[in-house]
């Protein structure tokens, strides 16, 4: 496929451009809008690059008014932009409200702007662990062991903290495995404990270090069995400088982000750690979550790799995870 490119003062007139030349056949592969500077001024430029497509042979042909514009829907463009984020479809009509009726004056990139600020306004940030006992709580399979490990090397090696990992699942055998394969890959220093006291007897030592990064049991069809006794050891943590943490998967539909939500509660929920962020077609659905529930968002978590695969939640890096969008999203709010 052979790609084209052309650059004008705005992006209409751009595709304005490359339709009277190649006409129909144009498709957009990516827009570039930029400022073009001289001596003495400032111009906006817009740079397109884009392919040709075949077109079937027309049953008619009706001859062109060269000065027709087409005019741009705004509305559809937002409905698109809306469905290709998975953005929950409880909140397209809030969305859309953003537009005026008068939906042909608004271009492509208004729209764009509308629905960033629109996905973004409320969506908030903790900036770090400052407890002595970080809690890592959610469902079966969100990755729970996973972040634990990649916090704690990241406190260890970005904040030159004294790190331990404190496993309170030491009931299920593959559980325990994975976090103490790990905990020697990496030379963490790992306590267990299975029962109140246990962990009453473990404190004394615990408290040496900086940070403890508390693993626990998942919530699944055997969570009810486990749950007195791991409330138990959390009471005792809670008496300490201790905070709750909600890991949450961004493959998750809105009811279960909800649902999770509502069942660890009661632990006072700090803020949330996203994972999997790499494994979703869109983040809609978390951006609405995180706004509409007022919970913080603490770390990303986009694959596998320890400890590569940790970021620092923040809006520049989330907008990285957008679809379709022809702006530079990430000029809103740039990388530190």
């Amino acid at each position: 496929m052979e790609f084209l490119s052309l650059e004008a003062s705005d992006y209409e007139s751009a595709l304005r451009q490359a339709r009277s030349e190649y006409g129909n056949a144009v498709r957009i592969h990516t827009r570039k809008d930029f400022t073009k500077a001289s001596m003495l001024s400032k111009q906006k430029r817009c740079k397109i690059t884009f392919y040709l497509v075949e077109s079937k042979p027309p049953v008619s042909v009706v001859e062109e008014d060269p000065g027709r514009i087409e005019v741009f829907d705004a509305d559809a463009y937002m409905q698109e932009l809306l469905v290709s984020n998975d953005v929950p479809s409880s909140l397209h009509a809030e969305a859309k409200q953003l537009l005026v009726a008068d939906k042909g004056e608004h271009s492509r990139a208004e729209v764009e702007i509308a629905l960033l600020q629109y996905l973004f306004d409320g969506v908030q940030f903790e900036e770090e662990i400052s407890s002595r006992y970080a809690v890592f709580v959610g469902a079966a399979g969100v990755g729970k062991t996973t972040i634990s490990i990649k916090t704690a090397l990241h406190l260890r090696s970005q904040k030159a903290k004294k790190v331990a990992l404190l496993s309170l699942d030491t009931n299920r055998v593959g559980s325990l495995g994975h976090i103490r394969q790990l905990s020697r890959e990496f030379a963490l220093p790992l306590f267990e404990a299975s029962h109140e006291k246990g962990l009453s007897e473990l404190l004394p030592s615990l408290e040496s270090f900086d940070h403890v990064l508390v693993d626990t049991c998942s919530f699944s069809a055997k969570y009810e069995e486990m749950k007195p006794i791991q409330d138990a050891m959390l009471a005792l943590l809670g008496e300490k400088e201790c905070s709750t943490y909600l890991v949450l998967s961004a493959t998750f539909k809105e009811s279960d982000l909800a649902a999770q939500l509502q069942i660890f509660s009661p632990l006072h929920i700090r803020a949330g750690i996203c994972t999997k962020l790499d494994e979703t077609r869109g983040i809609g659905t978390l951006l609405g979550f995180t706004r509409k529930s007022n919970l913080p968002l603490l770390f990303l978590s986009d694959g596998q790799t320890i400890p590569d695969d940790l970021h620092i939640a923040s809006a520049s890096h989330l907008m990285k995870c957008l679809q379709g969008f022809s702006l530079d999203v990430t000029q809103f709010f740039p990388s530190a």
